[in-house]
């Protein structure tokens, strides 16, 4: 469920409404006027949600969830197989981008509305330091000692743990942030990330509905972005230290005490477990697994899982060992051929 503290809802409409929005077909001619205002992944769909799915693959991932009078969007293929479970299916040739029409429909980002630049209604504490040109939206919650810097925008319903000091210029929205966190210049907190989806010669963004979450002392550097979840949280663990211009993707999990030196990229739904250390320059493929207290070199690929306490590094990663003796052996190849040249 999108938090209505960070998210206006426009429901609910009727399934026959949606269906309309989306050019869906409804499987059931009988639901048309049951509604709907709950968006959600199918693992946790339940009645008056709306889902999608659009492989037999992650309809299998959500075996054993309830989903009598839940509403799931998906191909006719699994039509049968979604109403033997109970749902009410909405079939559509573009599940994903169906969806996104849909929650666009309910669900919409709270704005700063106010023509005040601090909204009555936020809570800031009597010790905090409020820079010129802040804009603090509605119900923030801004706790002791924190300082925010000039042109800064809080945007409704984040929460700034204490002692947290936010930088000239930072955009913060949708996000729960800890105790002691450094957020430099320039940084953005809890925008949509890159999620589309493709629709015949259309392309559609895919609404963001969910939030960011930072431990405690966690460091974002100057202009780096955490994008916010699609659903549920984008998570930074205690102790994560980013360097300036980083990017986290939505949906990725960051354990505790993470380094990640300037240019790391980690892509949409990647887990990273407790005290990784990155080199310089580093990108993360989607949906990777990077084990506890493993190791990436600067300028790798990581397009796979590493296991928790290796070392990895290459362009796509590998062991470390396996990627010297691929380029000590590159070097010498080209210094043969060299050699054969000159002898030539």
């Amino acid at each position: 469920m999108a938090e209505t503290r960070f998210y206006d809802r426009l429901g609910p409409r009727t399934i026959t409404e949606i269906a309309a929005l989306s050019d869906a077909a409804i499987s059931d001619s009988g639901a048309g006027d049951i509604k709907v205002d709950a968006v959600a992944p199918l693992t946790e769909a339940k009645a008056g949600s709306v889902s999608y799915v659009e492989s037999a693959k992650f309809l299998a991932a959500s075996e054993g969830v309830d989903l009598r009078g839940a509403v799931v969007i998906a191909t006719e293929a699994l039509d049968h197989a979604l109403r033997e479970r109970g749902a009410i299916v909405l079939v559509h040739a573009a599940p994903r981008a169906a969806f996104a029409r849909i929650a666009t429909a309910l669900f919409r980002p709270r704005r700063v509305a106010s023509a005040q630049a601090i909204d009555p209604s936020a809570r800031i504490a009597g010790d905090a330091v409020i820079a010129a040109h802040v804009v603090i939206g509605p119900d923030v919650e801004i706790g002791a000692g924190v300082f925010i810097g000039p042109g800064a925008h809080i945007g409704p319903g984040c929460r700034i743990g204490a002692g947290s000091v936010i930088g000239a210029n930072a955009s913060i929205s949708c996000t729960d942030m800890g105790e002691g966190c450094q957020i430099l210049a320039g940084a953005v907190l809890g925008e949509a990330g890159f999620g589309v989806a493709v629709a015949g010669s259309s392309v559609i963004d895919i609404p963001h509905l969910g939030l960011v979450r930072l431990g405690d002392r966690v460091t974002v550097g100057a202009n780096s972005c955490i994008d916010r979840a699609v659903f549920g949280e984008t998570r930074l663990g205690d102790g994560v230290k980013l360097d300036n211009l980083c990017h986290i993707a939505h949906n990725v999990t960051v354990g505790a005490s993470v380094l990640m030196p300037a240019f790391a990229g980690v892509s949409g739904s990647t887990t990273i477990g407790e005290g990784v250390m990155f080199g310089g320059r580093v990108g993360v493929s989607d949906h990777v697994d990077i084990g506890a207290g493993a190791r990436v070199g600067g300028n790798s690929a990581v397009m796979n899982n590493v296991p928790a306490g290796e070392t990895y590094a290459g362009a796509p990663a590998q062991p470390i060992r396996k990627h010297m003796r691929e380029v000590a052996e590159l070097r010498r190849l080209v210094k043969s051929k060299d050699k054969s040249k000159k002898g030539g």
